[in-house]
């Protein structure tokens, strides 16, 4: 089966999870700049839009809004065309379900602030009200499709785990088209280092798949709990949700890169110094 076959068939399973998906639940989506300078924001704000809409349709039981922090100075422009894009979405936009609000807890700064620009969006969606029955963490790019949410969000609707853990890995039965030689070796050295470090996180070979579900209870955990500002969130949220006792799953995605796109090779010591710091968290007790 090739890449692209293999692709084709999560975007089929996604469907199907969709259509389970009966009851009626409210599903904040959140993201904010991170590796989005590449392409045209408008497009991937509508990219994504579009991708939900196609999964949970607007009228669906699935009540489900976007919610994309500006975490970048002023002088970027993001949030302004965010807000452009989002506008054309009357509807949407109008009853409340597309939604641009500013990183308030760290000052907006050049490069974005992905891990509290996104522990921002989560507690602004959750404190908006009425409850929230899940949050998805995801990119703004699209590089992951979002349709294939569906397959993480079905076991935590359904109350199989209250975390499911996107995975591009083979054995998780993941996909990985248009990476680099030097962009997966550093995917799979970083993963390795991860597991080592955190003997938790053993059975999660990939960490960092930008897209997660989580129980209004997790989320809520995250944003209480988490203190890691930049790339490596993803490895803290992991660890808290097995500090706390939260169970998770893992579900295969499908990761495609995107013209212009490149490795952000420049995050690596960052990454490898949050990873003891997440570590000495761990072991002094702090992430339960």
């Amino acid at each position: 089966m090739s890449p692209q076959e293999q692709v084709d068939l999560l975007l089929k399973a996604a469907q199907q999870a969709s259509v389970e998906l009966t009851d009626s639940v409210r599903v904040a989506f959140v993201a904010c700049s991170y590796d989005t300078a590449f392409e045209s924001i408008g497009r991937q704000v509508q990219g994504r839009i579009e991708q939900l809409t196609a999964a949970y349709g607007i009228d669906g039981p699935i009540q489900w809004s976007l919610w994309i922090v500006d975490d970048l100075p002023t002088s970027s422009a993001f949030g302004p065309a965010v807000e452009t894009a989002m506008r054309a979405y009357a509807d949407l936009y109008q009853a409340g379900r597309l939604r641009t609000v500013p990183m308030h807890s760290r000052p907006q700064r050049i490069g974005g602030l992905k891990g509290r620009a996104l522990l921002d969006g989560m507690s602004a969606a959750l404190d908006d009200g009425p409850a929230l029955d899940a949050v998805v963490y995801l990119n703004l790019n699209l590089k992951v499709d979002a349709r294939l949410s569906a397959l993480g969000l079905l076991p935590v609707l359904t109350g199989l785990c209250d975390a499911a853990v996107g995975s591009r890995a083979h054995r998780d039965g993941g996909v990985v088209l248009g990476a680099g030689n030097l962009g997966r070796a550093k995917s799979l050295a970083y993963s390795f280092l991860a597991r080592s470090a955190l003997p938790p996180l053993d059975n999660f070979q990939d960490t960092n798949a930008p897209l997660k579900v989580f129980s209004s209870a997790a989320a809520r955990a995250l944003v209480q709990t988490a203190r890691i500002d930049q790339v490596t969130l993803d490895c803290e949220w992991l660890m808290i949700m097995h500090a706390q006792g939260f169970s998770m799953n893992r579900f295969p995605v499908a990761w495609i890169q995107r013209g212009g796109s490149r490795p952000p090779w420049h995050l690596i010591p960052l990454s490898v110094r949050d990873i003891f710091r997440i570590r000495r968290a761990w072991k002094a007790g702090r992430l339960e």
